[in-house]
């Protein structure tokens, strides 16, 4: 009863302070709000009055990604009439633009519809190679990222930041993109735990901003999870250091979107320094900012890290209060965030003496955990519901308490029987259970000792493979090489040879009947029209552009010999080096040869592009038509002959080739190969 009566105290004490803090804030969550509205009236008066088109499209575009998670109807007024400054015919990288950021203001309800407007803009911006169209590319893969984030794909989140957003923004020689994907991989590092490594990318990100004028959102944002990763390494004297540079810019902008993270970081650094009054403090701003941005996502946060603090001063009544909150607020189904709640409610009723509800929680954090990494949790479970099935032995003592002392005894007498054969059983479990672990951990190791083996021998009868075939290109390339010199040498020299003296023969007989000159003339065009001929096979056997000028000015040479009026073949040079061994320049003209007959001949392609580049020691080749496209799962059912050989070659080289196609879509083939590691090296 005393400790209920104590509860209730606590909870009257909890809403005054609530009543008290509303009336101290309101009149700054008004003054927040106007600070707001000016902001974003400063940005529309900025694009309205900016002196060109462009940069009045750019400009409102920017005030309705302010608005995006702050007032949606908002957010779709100022994109339309960016869309209004477009004219009635925009170009593809306008179209592109005004696609992003519908999908920024679609990632707030309808993450699935943001996601393929995102794809769909990112095929539209891709048609512009500027610098400027690369920065937007890298921003439309961070958001993309973040959607997936939230359907608990982390891997894919990182791979997305490492092979799509950051080089983007390399190319767009955009410094503060490049530091916030620095941010969003130490993110990703910090949720699995490696926080030294996460310490590393969060230096490097604030290395990459530091010289940069502006970006105090960015640093902000940059400086408060820094400072949080601090924490979580028990370095307090660096994560104060990261706060108080945080606390800067707070007063710069504040109307940020990240104020409520850097107050959940403050709380967080104060709890852990056992500061309470500050903690509660900081728990106090951050949710009245929170709840002014709508942030549902912060708001769950940061009851949840009040619910810790309640929990470490042993007041657990107020810890599940807040738990409960926290989880009202989820903004997301994430499995990862449900597991844990109920995990933790279920240390919380343990410590409340709620054994049979501990028990249930944690059967349900079990069962979520267990569609998610597929392992048992029910060694916690039993323990938890021996403890409870001990509470009701106990209360049933109690009860009988009132009987004579001798049935306490026999009681008494009785338990102890019972828990020397409990021990014992205990024992033969324990020992069966070793045992037939140690059993199953020798056959599994048996099992894996096998795969291990086929494994490693089919590796090497794969490579046999590889080595035979690269064996019968180099022949194939040699013996073309060879012929096409022959040719071009030898037959064509004897053929240029009889038509001069067919020439000169006509040139002598100057008297000679009209009838013989023109048979003699007839010759001479099918000699020309069979050196042309020559001249082309030995060009297909081996360009000489390839022989002697590298590999750019080939596959240039290439695309116009295989443009027709009916299909326009465009090569775009990224800036490639051409400084590459000869059996890598020879593979990757054949590749593109083939790929560029596959898309003339059988997708009945109009346009292809070929791009080229370089980035980080690999080359990167893109072949892209508007051709039929295919099915991929019954291409790969098929195996051609062709595309054997093409990812053969490719494999010869260490390198990776993916083929994106859809029905009536075109198809798209991205090969990345390694500058100087390959088997041929």
């Amino acid at each position: 009863m005393e400790n209920k009566d104590t509860n209730h105290k606590r909870f009257f004490k909890l809403f005054i302070a609530w009543l008290v803090a509303f009336c101290a804030f309101g009149f700054r969550i008004s003054q927040a709000q106007d600070a707001v509205q000016q902001y974003s009236d400063s940005l529309l008066n900025s694009a309205l009055k900016a002196p060109t088109t462009e940069l009045k499209i750019e400009g409102l575009l920017g005030v309705s990604i302010f608005w995006s998670d702050r007032d949606t109807a908002k957010a779709y007024k100022y994109l339309e009439a960016a869309r209004q400054q477009m004219g009635k015919s925009p170009i593809a990288f306008q179209q592109g633009l005004y696609q992003l950021y519908r999908a920024n203001i679609l990632m707030e309800y309808d993450q699935q519809q943001a996601k393929r407007v995102f794809l769909h803009a990112d095929s539209l911006l891709a048609t512009d190679q500027s610098q400027k169209s690369y920065r937007y590319r890298a921003k439309l893969w961070n958001n993309y990222g973040v959607l997936i984030q939230s359907e608990d794909k982390g891997k894919e989140f990182m791979n997305t930041i490492l092979t799509k957003t950051l080089p983007y923004a390399r190319h767009a020689g955009d410094s503060a993109q490049v530091a916030y994907q620095f941010q969003n991989a130490a993110t990703q590092l910090a949720d699995v735990q490696d926080y030294a490594g996460a310490a590393d990318y969060y230096q490097k990100a604030l290395h990459t901003l530091r010289n940069l004028p502006g970006q105090a959102e960015h640093k902000l944002e940059i400086f408060s999870n820094s400072a949080k990763n601090a924490v979580l390494l028990r370095d307090y004297v660096r994560a104060k250091i990261h706060i108080d540079s945080a606390q800067r810019f707070v007063k710069i902008i504040p109307h940020s979107t990240a104020i409520p993270a850097f107050y959940r970081t403050k709380l967080t650094y104060f709890r852990h320094i056992k500061d309470y009054q500050k903690a509660l403090q900081s728990y106090r701003k951050g949710v009245t900012a929170a709840q002014q941005l709508g942030n549902q996502y912060m708001l769950m946060d940061l009851n949840f890290e009040l619910h810790l603090l309640y929990k470490e001063r042993g007041d657990y009544a107020l810890a599940k209060h807040y738990l409960e909150l926290s989880n009202q607020y989820r903004p997301f189904h994430m499995l990862r965030s449900i597991a844990l709640h109920h995990y933790e409610m279920a240390q919380l009723e343990y410590h409340l003496r709620n054994y049979k509800s501990a028990y249930e929680q944690l059967d349900t954090a079990s069962t979520i955990m267990d569609s998610i990494y597929q392992k048992d949790l029910a060694t916690k479970v039993l323990n938890l519901e021996k403890q409870y099935n001990a509470a009701e032995k106990e209360n049933r003592i109690l009860r009988l308490e009132t009987k004579n002392k001798q049935q306490e005894l026999a009681i008494a007498k009785s338990r102890w029987w019972e828990l020397s054969l409990a021990a014992g059983l205990a024992l033969a479990v324990f020992v069966a259970y070793f045992w037939w672990k140690i059993n199953a951990k020798n056959k599994k190791l048996l099992i894996q000792n096998d795969l291990l083996y086929k494994e490693e021998l089919r590796s090497m009868r794969q490579q046999e493979r590889l080595s035979q075939y690269d064996a019968m290109l180099q022949g194939q390339e040699a013996e073309r090489s060879r012929m096409a010199k022959d040719l071009h040498d030898g037959l064509g020299g004897l053929l240029a040879g009889v038509k001069l003296k067919l020439s000169s023969i006509v040139a002598r007989a100057g008297e000679a009947q009209v009838g013989e000159k023109n048979a003699i003339n007839d010759v001479v065009g099918q000699l020309d029209y069979s050196v042309d001929e020559l001249r082309r096979i030995a060009h297909d056997m081996m360009p000489e552009s390839l022989r002697f000028g590298g590999l750019a000015p080939a596959l240039s040479d290439l695309c116009r010999y295989m443009g027709t009026p009916m299909v326009q073949v465009v090569f775009q040079n990224l800036g490639i080096k051409d400084n590459y061994p000869d059996q890598l320049r020879v593979t990757v003209y054949r590749v593109v040869q083939e790929l560029l007959t596959n898309a003339i001949k059988h997708a009945n392609a109009t346009k292809i592009i070929l791009q080229c580049s370089e980035l980080d020691n690999w080359l990167f080749v893109t072949v892209e038509d508007n051709g039929k496209g295919m099915d991929q799962r019954e291409e790969n059912r098929k195996k051609g002959l062709g595309l054997i050989n093409i990812r053969n070659r490719i494999s010869l080289l260490n390198g990776d080739i993916e083929t994106v196609s859809h029905p009536g879509e075109g198809t798209t083939v991205n090969i990345q190969i390694p500058k100087y590691l390959y088997n041929g090296e």
